[in-house]
């Protein structure tokens, strides 16, 4: 078996364990629609509350997406929400989001993103939303907040 089955196999295994959470779509984007988000672990997603993710653990985060632009590459984002006008960006995490989904995009082509974020021990001991944002290079953003 090639190692690029093997890896969908994984993922595919790795979704289908993954905790569903709730969203909220960013109010002043709408370039895309977030269709489903999913966090490995997240026991608390069954009753609706906020994911209680340890630090210096990975978590599994993906999520399905429908963009309503095309474009050849995706920059990635992921921040603290720690305002509604203040986010402080997780500056390790790798925003090539063409490595975790499927590149160029399409328009109305549902595709999924997944990724291992690394949990730092830096991380604020509080909760706090997490803000994904994709990125075309012509401007359009996808962005929803957990």
């Amino acid at each position: 078996m090639s190692l690029l089955k093997v890896c969908i196999f994984l993922a595919a295994i790795s979704l289908a364990v993954a905790d569903i959470v709730d969203f909220k779509p960013c109010g002043d984007v709408d370039a895309c629609t977030i269709h489903e988000v999913r966090i490995d672990p997240c026991p608390q997603a069954s009753e609706h509350l906020a994911c209680h993710i340890r630090r210096r653990r990975p978590a599994a985060m993906s999520f399905d997406f429908t963009t309503n632009f095309a474009a050849e590459t995706l920059e990635a984002g992921l921040a603290w929400q720690k305002s509604a006008t203040e986010d402080l960006p997780l500056i390790t995490m790798d925003k090539q989001a063409c490595k975790y989904t499927p590149c160029p995009t399409v328009a109305n082509q549902r595709q999924t993103y997944t990724m291992d974020v690394p949990i730092e021990s830096k991380f604020p001991l509080n909760p706090y939303t997490i803000k994904w944002t994709l990125k075309a290079p012509t401007g359009q953003v996808c962005c929803f907040t957990v």
